[in-house]
């Protein structure tokens, strides 16, 4: 599984890199639009569309408003519902970990967390888009919160495995310990600090580094997020397309909360010119 999971890894590193780098902010839209129509198909699944047909309506229902989001996309409403997003990812985390709410395995359609799914993936699209589109360093700045929250997860992984002992939230992700995430913010402290010395934004070196800790623990939330519609369907993965990672939502989970955090914090910093 590991070595499936590095090769897989390696693949995608450089073809992910290439893409935010080389591609001009449409054509980055248009890529990212398909990853997250990949997403709508498993998050189907998971919200109890089984259904292949329905299911395949719903992707390209998805698809027709993510045209129209982009059409409407300098309007005022979208820097509201990306900020909006970035509030509701920071209640989403303090929910899941109050320990208040625990998945039940569920048959059936679960239309409450289809829409939800919805928005979040259509929410995390529109940020990571426009942050690609930002005049000074987009695609600079959108590499950048990828490689946050890559490191985030990898230091997560080696903090917990040799360090994990206290549970984060064994109702949800069992696998998932406080020393993980304790080490997934020392990552994003040390992503802060590159970022820091990269002079890419006018902000404070304070502020900086505490907006990259905070998005990182905002990260966990949507693997949190995704671990608890997971446990809701008793199932493991989300797919199977990526080997060793599973499927889609299961490689962007932490990216959807990321990305509308990140950005909401550069928008309410006044660090976007």
């Amino acid at each position: 599984m590991l070595k499936a999971r590095l090769l897989t890894a390696l693949i995608l590193a450089p073809l992910a890199i290439s893409a935010v780098l080389a591609l001009p902010t449409p054509w980055f839209a248009l890529l990212l639009g398909v990853i997250v129509l990949g997403g709508v198909w498993e998050l189907g699944n998971l919200s109890g569309v089984e259904s292949v047909p329905v299911r395949l309506l719903l992707v390209m229902i998805f698809a027709a408003i993510l045209w129209a989001m982009y059409a409407a996309r300098g309007m005022g409403w979208a820097d509201t519902f990306i900020q909006i997003l970035g509030v509701a990812w920071l209640l989403n985390l303090v929910l899941l970990l109050s320990g208040r709410f625990s998945p039940e395995i569920r048959k059936g359609l679960n239309l409450p967390w289809l829409i939800m799914g919805l928005g979040a993936l259509s929410g995390a699209w529109l940020a990571l888009l426009k942050l690609h589109g930002v005049t000074d360093h987009g695609p600079q700045l959108m590499l950048f919160l990828m490689l946050l929250v890559w490191a985030a997860d990898s230091s997560a992984y080696f903090s917990g495995r040799a360090f994990g002992r206290r549970k984060l939230a064994a109702h949800i992700s069992p696998g998932k310990t406080v020393e993980g995430v304790l080490g997934a913010l020392l990552g994003g402290a040390v992503m802060g600090g590159a970022l820091v010395w990269l002079q890419w934004l006018p902000l404070s070196p304070v502020m900086l580094v505490l907006l990259c800790v905070s998005t990182t623990l905002i990260s966990v939330g949507g693997d949190l997020w995704e671990s608890y519609l997971k446990r809701e369907r008793g199932i493991k993965d989300s797919g199977n397309i990526l080997p060793g990672h599973g499927g889609v939502l299961d490689r962007i989970d932490a990216q959807l909360a990321a990305g509308p955090f990140f950005l909401a914090g550069l928008m309410l910093l006044g660090a976007l010119r």
